[in-house]
Parts: structure tokens; sequence; C-alpha cells
């Protein structure tokens, strides 16, 4: 349920003109809405539901947000001041008791490209994602130390029923046979196993987006942008690359695609001797990462890929560290 006098507060806050609102995801605590104010003006709003780090998060998106934009001038959501002085609002107390905080952002116009992504739309998106990398080097104090690390201690906080497998609890959630069990955990100790054999340092790691997926891509004829930044966190710049590339690699032209994505990003920042290697496990990483979402719905046939996904966990971690 969106808290109607939160959203009215929100919306005042930000002054935002009369219009129409749609949502566009509620799920963990979140609420996502899309606002398209009578002139055809669109925002992006988010309502928080408070917790200890709300404003940190919030205040740290703000500033990364804001540091690409106008330092990079890259096509990412915008912050929006609140009253004109304040990013991200003041508490906002709902009828219910609830409290929350909301954000706002401009809109990035463009298509979310599926079928039409080609070799140059990807090559535009591995520039992209190098200039967002590069931008590490001159981030404003404070972000990267306000971000956890994407990897896997953090994976087992959020998708709890993932860890508990893992940590071998003794209970196992509903649908998790011992044999599966068994190879969950055979693909977390191979992934951490990979991963000490990796390259360390500020050109392979920093501050990254971690759901560069190509639904969170938006394409013109004249640039490419990316939006849904609220998980942005440190870790492996080859991840970004890796989210992109996870749901296109079964693609008949899939080497054509990876080609063109690599090229962009070496064109502006080159890429390191064991690029492909890091993109194989972090691509295993990203399917582990996929693992922890299924456990983590209902049922687990809630979609209908869902259980041989998950089946399908160690063979395709394996396939990816033996490469």
């Amino acid at each position: 349920m969106i808290p109607t006098s939160v959203l009215r507060d929100a919306r005042r806050g930000f002054g935002l003109r009369p219009g129409h609102i749609r949502p566009l995801s509620t799920r963990f605590g979140k609420i996502c809405l899309a606002h398209r104010a009578d002139d055809g003006r669109h925002t992006q709003l988010r309502l928080v539901r408070e917790q200890a780090d709300s404003a940190v998060r919030l205040t740290s998106e703000a500033r990364w947000l804001t540091h690409l934009h106008r330092t990079h001038h890259l096509a990412v959501p915008v912050p929006q001041l609140w009253r004109g002085v304040e990013v991200p609002s003041p508490l906002i107390s709902a009828r219910d008791g609830s409290v929350w905080r909301a954000a706002a952002f401009s809109w990035i116009r463009g298509r979310h490209l599926n079928i039409g992504l080609n070799a140059a739309a990807m090559r535009r998106t591995g520039e992209l994602l190098a200039r967002m990398h590069l931008a590490n080097r001159d981030a404003p104090a404070g972000i990267a130390e306000a971000r956890p690390a994407w990897w896997i201690p953090r994976l087992l906080e959020l998708a709890t029923k993932l860890g508990d497998v893992v940590r071998d609890t003794g209970s196992l959630p509903a649908d998790v046979t011992p044999s599966l069990a068994r190879e969950l955990i055979q693909a977390h100790n191979a992934l951490i196993a990979a991963a000490a054999s990796l390259p360390v340092g500020p050109d392979v790691y920093g501050l990254i987006h971690t759901d560069a997926h190509w639904q969170n891509l938006r394409f013109t004829q004249q640039r490419v942008g990316l939006v849904d930044f609220e998980d942005f966190a440190n870790g492996r710049f080859m991840l970004d690359l890796a989210c992109v590339w996870s749901k296109l690699e079964h693609r008949r032209n899939n080497q054509q695609l990876l080609h063109a994505l690599l090229t962009g990003y070496d064109r502006l920042s080159p890429l390191p001797r064991e690029h492909l290697r890091d993109l194989q496990v972090m691509l295993a990483f990203r399917r582990f990462d996929y693992a922890g979402w299924v456990l983590s719905w209902p049922r687990r046939d809630m979609f209908a890929w869902g259980p041989a996904l998950l089946a399908g966990t160690l063979d395709y971690v394996s396939g990816k560290l033996d490469a």
C-alpha cells in the first residue's frame, strides 16, 4: 500500500505540479513512482521506510549522482531538492504511525532495448560504464565509505535464506533439498577461491552500479543513460559489465555483442590483462546472486524459470570458473 499522506507531503516538498502517479515498484520497504505533471514533465519519486541508514544511503546516492552528472556529464537521474535546500527529505510520518523519507530524481528519457541491442548500442554501453568507473578517480570524499562492498558477505546478509544454506545452519528453507544445498555450498566455496586470484586496485575496483542490466539502460539517438542507482556499492568494475552481459550471453550474436561491449569500454578505460577471467568470475557471482533472489520468493515457482535457474546454479558457476 502506498501511504497517501506521505505521498502528498512528498509531492508538496519537491514542488511537483499536479499530474498523475503510477507505481514502478513496491518492495523491500521502498516505493518507486513515476510522476507525470500535466505540463508533461516527468519525475521519479521514491518513498523509503525509515531505517537506521536511510538518510546516509539517500545522501550518498544524491552526492554520487550529482558528481556523475555535473562533473562527468553522464545521463543519470539528478536528485531534486526538498523545498529547495535539502536532499533527501526530512522524516515524514504516515497516518498509521510509520516513518518515511522521500527522494525525487529527474527522468532519464529514452528506451530500454531488448531485441534492439546491437553492436553499436553495446559499444555505447561499454563507453558509459567506463566513464562511470573513471568517475571514481575524483569522487567526493566520503561517498565510498558510506556504501557497502557488493560481494558474497553482503549478499548473504541480504539473501538470508541463501546465507542459511551456505552457513549450513541445520534447518533448510522449504523446497531446498540436501542435494541442492550441497551444490549451493560448492558454488559459494568455488567463488571465494576464484575471487582470491583476481587483481586488486583502483583500476579494477571502486563504486559500481551493481544492477546495470539492459532494463536499466536508456537509449536515445544522442546518448545512453543509466537509472536505478539505489543499490550502488563498492565492487569490481567487471560486475557492471557482467550485469549487462548475463542477460545476453545466450543470444545468437553473443560474441559480437560481447566484443562491442568490451571494445567500447577499452576505448575510454584500457582493460586490464586479466579482464576476461574477472568477467567470468563476476558472471558466476551474478548467477549466485540470482539464486539468492529465487530463494527469497514466497514460492520457488513464482516465476516459471526460477526452479531451473536454482537447480542449474552449480553447473553455471563451475562452467564459468573452469573456462
